[in-house]
């Protein structure tokens, strides 16, 4: 990302506007550790906490022994904000322009820059102190600076490779590659090119390519963030750890710097205390997580892609939809706007004439824990690895604080780590503090960063066990059924059967969600739970049906790769946005998690404007054409205590169930969301497996036949993720992607009672 550009604004010695050549200067091993008089940067702030006293040179390089402006600065023959000087002026500058500055003038604006942090941030010397070399090699390997994750899902999804990862927004090595390496990791990928590569015979993948150089590269952490209220962030490790506000604009006391351009960050500090605030300058992309968690969701495009005359519509918001309101946006322009879209945009109650909120704040939002509080040092440094897939870097479960059925949380998380508050990682030797407290009674209380409260960690297995003052029957069928091992399972089964055979009116009282007399099949090797636990705590799921990108060869576009212009400029318009509409798919754990849809269908204009490819569904990389629609596993982070209700995945023994919501949750498509492409036909984007009903060879209409009521005759999976369906089997796990046929019986015969 730009080691330079808007990362200048934070660099308190890219000008100093107010000293003349001849200023005297003070060492720069003062006591503040700065060598700026106060006539050129003031009292601006002191970069590092804890530590060595770092000086000015140790990390921006330049002469602290000369006394001139002009001999004690690195020269800076570049600028990337027009309030500095510099010969060069580059705005918007591309992966290339910036790969081929002076190392020496990237470090002096920005030494946390990932094209220099291993001398900088990674030295092995910096202040006499051995500085953090094993975070910045791990660092330079995640998907959130490599991109290669969102480069192979995307190359697949297109037609235009396999599942393997080929390219990132650089080039990466694995330095630590082992005799073997684990599932879903290579050893390198190369930088993504600028031409289509040799060997894309499908037509559709090999217009659709340069869409990466447009639009994939803008996002990352080789280069700053947009220069846009909320998208802003500085390159590498200022990402993080150091802060910009919405506004981007700067509030350091360094009187050099331009307070009302945007591309700055707030102050020349690093922090350890990163609010959530910061994450959201990139996770607030389509479907962003940072505002899912506080209740907030983008509107729908109603008119879909009726701009370019296509026949398709969106689905319209609620009428009494409330918008998120006008404080939260920033003044820029002339307008109110943030994350690039304008007020009001984002919609913060589906309903403001119901009482309640159809979209509320994800539970750990609402008790004020900030995404530091979960998300660990690992998942935000990397493990050494290069992963094919975000998700692979993910290290923190629901179930590693809050446990499962008959067993108490690890408090540590997948990998083993603790979940503790660092307050320094100098020398990789930093002072961490606890953030779990055991009481003897077995409860656990965990510490919130940001507010320094006790907050009580609920332990499922309390809650499970019919002997525990804290017992709830129907949290117990619900974790246990979905979540508890295979044990725990069988002994609730036949538990459940012999009650059924006894009792059989108290079935439903006793065991919440299953009819009297309700009586489950006996299983020789039960296996475990296969759901996780945040599907059925995902109190509302955003999804998106219908996306349509159009390249037109008549309008050019400058690439973010090369910095050329070149022809076939790509545009995107939307459909349906909604916040109740969950689909239910296997992740890459082998776990029941909701999905995602991203569906995209993709039109070609020539120069002349004539039309060649006329909005049509991608073919995967392994030949298959679905619906239109592609699936991806999330966690939406909209999590809360009360979970669904059953008969939202499950069919009602009273028919209270929503029809078109189960034929959703379970991927066989409710005709709700429809795209027609170029050649009339209709997709139905909530579908991820096609079924023929009644046997007579044909796929048929969910919403012509209802809900099955019987087992289905048969179901072939189209592509719903990145990765083929394949029946689960105990030698083999299940990959990502849509319900094998088997589990979509399971979900639709286990019928239950409502249980609100």
């Amino acid at each position: 990302m730009l080691p330079c550009r808007r990362s200048v604004a934070l660099l308190i010695l890219l000008s100093c506007l107010g000293c003349g050549p001849e200023d005297k200067r003070e060492s720069a091993n003062t006591a503040d550790g700065t060598c700026a008089l106060s006539e050129c940067h003031g009292k601006v702030e002191r970069i590092h906490y804890g530590g060595p006293n770092l000086t000015c040179v140790a990390c921006h390089l330049g002469n602290a022994d000369d006394r001139t402006k002009e001999g004690a600065h690195v020269t800076v023959d570049v600028s990337f904000n027009p309030s500095t000087p510099g010969t060069t002026y580059l705005d918007k500058p591309s992966m290339a322009e910036l790969d081929a500055i002076d190392p020496d003038i990237i470090q002096f604006l920005n030494p946390a820059d990932y094209r220099v942090a291993r001398r900088a941030c990674g030295s092995a010397g910096l202040g006499g102190a051995q500085c953090h070399i094993d975070i910045v090699e791990s660092s330079l390997l995640l998907n959130r600076a490599t991109l290669v994750g969102t480069m192979a899902g995307g190359g697949f999804i297109a037609g235009a490779q396999d599942k393997s990862a080929l390219y990132g927004v650089v080039a990466a090595n694995d330095v630590h590659i082992p005799t073997q390496l684990p599932e879903g990791f290579v050893a390198s990928v190369e930088q993504l090119p600028a031409a289509t590569p040799a060997g894309i015979d499908d037509e559709l993948a090999k217009a659709f390519f340069p869409a990466f150089e447009q639009l994939c590269v803008e996002c990352h952490l080789y280069r700053d963030g947009p220069r846009i209220p909320g998208r802003y962030y500085s390159s590498g490790c200022n990402g993080c750890h150091m802060l910009t506000d919405d506004e981007a604009r700067a509030k350091t006391n360094d009187p050099t710097q331009d307070r009302e351009e945007l591309g700055h960050v707030s102050t020349h500090r690093f922090t350890n205390m990163i609010p959530d605030t910061q994450c959201a300058h990139c996770h607030i992309s389509h479907l962003g997580r940072s505002l899912l968690a506080i209740g907030v969701r983008e509107r729908s495009e109603p008119h879909g892609d009726a701009a370019i005359d296509g026949p398709n519509r969106g689905v319209d918001d609620p009428k009494n939809a409330v918008p998120w309101a006008e404080k939260n946006y920033v003044k820029y322009e002339g307008k109110r706007q943030i994350y690039g879209k304008p007020y009001p945009y984002f919609i913060e109650d589906e309903d403001g004439t119901k009482e309640g909120d159809e979209t509320p704040q994800d539970i750990h939002t609402e008790k004020l824990m900030g995404c530091i509080d979960c998300h660990n040092i690992r998942e935000a440094h990397g493990d050494s690895r290069l992963a094919v897939r975000m998700d692979s870097e993910i290290d923190v479960r629901c179930q590693s604080c809050h446990g499962l059925p008959g067993q108490l949380g690890p408090l540590t998380s997948d990998a083993g780590l603790p979940f503790n508050i660092a307050n320094t990682t100098v020398g990789n030797l930093g002072t961490n503090k606890g953030v779990f407290e055991v009481n003897d009674d077995g409860t656990v209380m965990q510490l919130v960063r940001f507010t320094g409260a006790l907050h009580p960690v609920t332990q499922i297995t309390h809650v499970t066990d019919p002997m525990s003052g804290r017992h709830n029957p129907r949290t117990r069928m619900g974790c246990e059924l979905h979540a508890g091992s295979a044990a725990v399972r069988k002994a609730l089964k036949e538990e459940v059967n012999e009650r059924s055979k006894n009792a059989p009116d108290s079935v439903a009282i006793l065991y919440p969600g299953l009819p009297p007399g309700f009586t489950f099949e006996p299983v020789e090797n039960e296996v475990e739970g296969r759901t996780e636990c945040f599907t059925c705590h995902n109190t509302w799921t955003l999804n998106c049906y219908g996306c349509h990108m159009v390249r037109d060869d008549s309008e050019s576009y400058r690439s973010l790769l090369t910095g050329e212009t070149k022809q076939g400029k790509v545009s995107s318009f939307g459909l349906s946005v909604v916040a109740d509409a969950l689909a239910m798919g296997f992740n890459t754990r082998g776990k029941i998690s909701p999905m995602v849809g991203t569906s995209i269908f993709f039109s070609h204009k020539d120069g002349d404007g004539k039309t060649l490819i006329d909005a049509q569904p991608f073919k995967t990389g392994d030949g298959l054409v679905g619906e239109g629609n592609v699936h991806n596993p999330v966690h939406h982070h909209t999590t809360r205590k009360e979970p669904r209700d059953c008969d939202g995945c499950h069919p009602s023994a009273l028919d209270s169930h929503d029809s078109k919501a189960l034929l959703t949750a379970v991927g066989l498509g409710s005709g709700r969301f429809n795209f027609i492409d170029g050649n009339k036909k209709v997709h139905l984007l909530d579908r991820l497996v096609t079924a023929d009903y009644d046997g007579d060879g044909k796929v048929d209409d969910p919403v012509t036949l209802g809900l099955p009521t019987s087992p289905l005759f048969s179901a072939e999976a189209v592509v719903g993720t990145t990765h083929k369906t394949i029946l689960p089997s105990a030698s083999k796990p299940v990959s990502p992607g849509p319900l094998d046929l088997a589990t979509i019986n399971r979900i639709l015969k286990n019928v239950v009672l409502p249980q609100r």
